[in-house]
């Protein structure tokens, strides 16, 4: 039984950590039903009745490890997308001023062309210049709600400069627009270069993993040993936490690089 709770565990997180189809990731087809949540609860539940108390802990340590890493990419992921997004309504923004539009049209085409949280972001934009208000003070209120708030912040200060200066506006959306293509090249180059570290670190942490594995084959019994509880099963706690703290603390090195 205790053979069935630790592969119902590991299914569960597999399932987890499964991305979705590439149409749906794409947009391109609408989301299924999503078979992870439950899962995973039917994973935990076998593993709450089967396994013993040590080796419950050392799978919930592993699975929140890993989905924190996760969530991590997927914030990642999508400060990439903003950035893009944001990038090309900058440059529209930029073309429409450019041509003589007012900034209230401008926002509200640019607004248009965009998708998701950024499209939502410039009407709300558009809104607020169309009655009168603070243009700067409500961009620096959008930073405060968004995974890219420096770009934002960027983009305030150079409302305010043309506001308060009379400077070119377009000249200067399209320089916030340029800082923000730079960025996202020069974090590109810093993630393909830290790929290398990554890829390393996960295969130092599958490495005990390997160690266990090669011991069944050579008739150690290690797994019997780890989940029998007892001191076996307190050493299966200590080895899954250092494992999850030198993953954490190699995300903590590698993400610093690129901010």
């Amino acid at each position: 039984m205790t053979g069935i709770a630790l592969a119902a565990v590991l299914l569960g997180f597999a399932v987890l950590a499964a991305p979705p189809p590439p149409r749906v990731r794409l947009g391109l087809a609408p989301p299924r039903f999503d078979t992870r949540t439950p899962a995973m609860v039917a994973g935990l539940v076998v593993a709450a009745v089967a396994l013993p108390p040590a080796a419950l802990l050392a799978a919930s340590v592993l699975g929140v490890t890993l989905i924190a890493r996760r969530r991590r990419r997927l914030r990642s992921r999508d400060r990439h997308h903003a950035g893009q997004t944001l990038a090309s309504a900058l440059e529209t923004l930029a073309g429409e001023l450019r041509v003589g539009a007012h900034p209230v049209r401008a926002f509200t085409i640019a607004a248009s062309e965009s998708a998701g949280a950024i499209g939502i972001a410039l009407r709300a934009v558009a809104a607020r210049a169309g009655l009168g208000a603070d243009v700067g003070a409500g961009l620096r209120a959008l930073a405060t709600s968004t995974s890219i708030p420096a770009q934002w912040e960027r983009l305030a200060v150079c409302w305010q400069l043309a506001a308060d200066h009379g400077l070119a506006m377009a000249a200067l959306i399209r320089t916030a627009q340029r800082d923000i293509v730079e960025r996202q090249r020069f974090t590109a180059r810093v993630e393909a270069g830290l790929a290398g570290a990554r890829a390393t670190a996960a295969i130092l942490a599958g490495l005990p993993l390997l160690g266990v594995f090669l011991g069944e084959l050579v008739g150690a019994h290690p797994v019997g040993f780890l989940l029998g509880g007892g001191v076996g099963g307190w050493l299966l706690v200590v080895g899954t936490t250092l494992v999850c703290v030198g993953l954490v603390w190699a995300d903590r090195i590698t993400d610093r690089l690129p901010a």
